[in-house]
């Protein structure tokens, strides 16, 4: 239940700029995650189309940074709302274990503003 609650958080927090208008020069990189006991992240789904989905982020990778910020014993809420999201056109670098891959995966993205498209699903804004 409390996973459920957090990944519709980061999805809000991703997705609120765009959505309310209240702060239009903020954008996020599109990515709906879990957060794990440990602190790191888990993809669960991507904006389609969103920055993180162009980069080549899947579901089930494990972000373990944000911007030289180690997401291990880090707050969730604090990886979502200062590194994560940011001022659309910034650039965030992502670090993230994939399953199956010794290696770890760097992701160099720009944030940008998201919203829902009209059928309700998660989309990239048109234009961008």
């Amino acid at each position: 239940m409390m996973k459920s609650i957090f990944a519709l958080l980061l999805c809000l927090f991703l997705m609120a700029p765009a959505a309310s208008g209240k702060e239009p020069g903020f954008g996020g990189v599109g990515i709906d995650g879990v957060p794990r006991a440990d602190g790191t992240i888990v993809v669960r789904q991507l904006v389609a189309g969103g920055p993180a989905h162009l980069a080549g982020i899947k579901a089930g990778d494990v972000i373990t940074q944000v911007d030289g910020t180690p997401t291990l014993g880090s707050d969730f809420k604090f990886i979502v709302e200062r590194r994560l999201r940011g001022r659309a056109g910034s650039a965030v670098l992502i670090l993230v274990r994939r399953p199956g891959n010794p290696k770890t995966l760097s992701f160099n993205m720009v944030r940008r503003q998201l919203k829902l498209d009209g059928s309700g699903k998660k989309g990239a804004q048109k234009g961008e």
